[in-house]
């Protein structure tokens, strides 16, 4: 299964995507600020995995995104 997200800034659009996914008939989900930023720690918990150290900027670069 594939995934695509889209940042969307206004509540219109988001609307606007999410009833477009469910009449095209695919399900759909708003993350949460929490989801975003453990999807975050997790990115920056894979690229620790394969290197020797982690700055910690780059560690709250990725927990902001």
């Amino acid at each position: 299964m594939e995934s695509i997200v889209i940042d969307i800034k206004s509540k219109k659009d988001l609307k606007f995507f999410a009833e477009l996914a469910q009449k095209m008939g695919f399900k759909s989900h708003v993350l949460t600020i929490e989801e975003k930023e453990d999807i975050g720690l997790g990115n920056a918990i894979k690229e620790a995995a394969q290197k020797d150290y982690v700055s910690k900027e780059s560690v709250i670069k990725a927990l902001r995104k």
